[in-house]
């Protein structure tokens, strides 16, 4: 289920945009659908009730009702403008079809991955389910592969976002919540870009934070409603747990994990992390940012960079630079190369950049979050 879900994802990445919508409404949609009748067929329905489902669903109103009067009181503060993504009812309807039913049924999916797991194998499925279906949210990684090479805010906009809000349904699977409660967090917050007739003029950054914020104080809420009053009884359940086999799956999970993120550190990935060290793109790219490169293999630096353009690439002393494509010109052999500038520097780069020198062009990048390399870097003496 979840390949399958990754797959369509990776897909959805992938596919040029003018058929975007075609895949939405014809395909996507349509493996969700497959995917959620195969759990049916599968699992069956599950007659268990949810313990913890009025405490639930009573969290879910509130949040919700509290996300209203939010939203309503920033738009008043700040005013509010059209929704370009409710242009007319046929776009609407698109988007509760190519959107909407993508989050009812993936969340249907969640609930009974995480329902019809064995105690023991749990915490490793509940991770895998909420990486997998958050990614499934994520839209706007189709933006970051196509669209401008450089997106500031993408991260906390448009990926943030679905992780919150699937780590906090996968809390409430966990929690023996009922099921629409579930659907209600996932669907009014999910969807609120797709739907919302008006948005308060305000930047989507904040409209992020305030939909993170709120959703994991619907988590924090339910913890709270719903633990339990009895110390005793906590106290049984921690020695319990002491002579318990620990889950082999959450190990597994845990160490493919670790590999994954250390791999993409490293470069594995067609996407890398690389941290700016200087201030030489201060104003696009400040110093400690972690800037994300999409990885230009051998002789396809031509069709990928553009003027405009930021390029991670190496100087002819073997030193990496990322800095912004100003023009063009030729070499000898008639071949394209780049001149490059940093935003922040006055004059250009000596050197021209040529196309075997080009490792790379910048899509997106996270401040601040590269200090603790460069204070490591300093400790050391490089």
């Amino acid at each position: 289920m979840c390949f399958a879900i990754v797959m369509t994802q990776i897909i959805y990445m992938a596919i040029p945009l003018e058929f975007l919508q075609l895949y939405n409404l014809s395909v996507r949609a349509v493996v969700y659908i497959l995917l959620a009748i195969a759990i049916y067929v599968f699992f069956g329905r599950d007659g268990r009730h949810a313990r913890k489902g009025y405490e639930s669903n009573v969290v879910a109103v509130i949040s919700v009702v509290t996300f209203g009067i939010v939203i309503l009181i920033v738009s008043i503060l700040f005013g509010a403008g059209r929704n370009a993504y409710t242009a007319s009812v046929a776009v609407v309807l698109n988007n509760l079809w190519a959107y909407g039913l993508v989050i009812i049924l993936g969340e249907y999916i969640r609930y009974k991955l995480i329902r019809s797991a064995d105690h023991k194998e749990r915490d490793g499925i509940v991770v895998t389910v909420t990486i997998v279906l958050a990614l499934g949210q994520m839209n706007a990684l189709h933006t970051l592969i196509h669209g401008s090479p450089v997106v500031s805010t993408i991260f906390f906009e448009f990926i943030f976002p679905p992780l919150v809000i699937s780590a906090v349904a996968s809390y409430f699977v966990v929690k023996e919540s009922s099921i629409l409660s579930v659907i209600a967090i996932c669907f009014v917050y999910g969807m609120v870009p797709y739907l919302m007739p008006v948005l308060p003029h305000v930047a989507p950054l904040v409209i992020s934070l305030i939909i993170c914020g709120l959703v994991f104080i619907s988590g924090v809420v339910l913890y709270f409603v719903s633990s339990e009053n009895r110390a005793l009884m906590r106290r049984r359940e921690k020695r319990a747990r002491r002579y318990e086999k620990k889950p082999v799956f959450g190990y597994v999970t845990a160490v493919v994990i670790v590999f994954v993120v250390i791999a993409f550190i490293r470069g594995a990935f067609p996407i890398y992390p690389l941290v700016v060290l200087t201030g030489s793109m201060a104003g696009t790219f400040e110093r400690g940012s972690i800037v994300f490169v999409q990885r230009a293999p051998p002789g396809q630096a031509y069709a990928m960079v553009g003027e405009g353009y930021v390029i991670h690439f190496a100087n002819h002393l073997g030193v990496d630079y990322i800095h912004r494509v100003v023009d063009f010109g030729f070499d000898e052999d008639g071949r394209r190369t780049y001149v490059t500038q940093g935003d922040a520097a006055y004059l250009i780069d000596a050197r021209p950049v040529g196309q075997e020198d080009v490792l790379g062009v910048a899509r997106t990048f996270i401040p601040l979050l590269g200090w603790p390399y460069i204070f490591v870097r300093a400790v050391l003496g490089q």
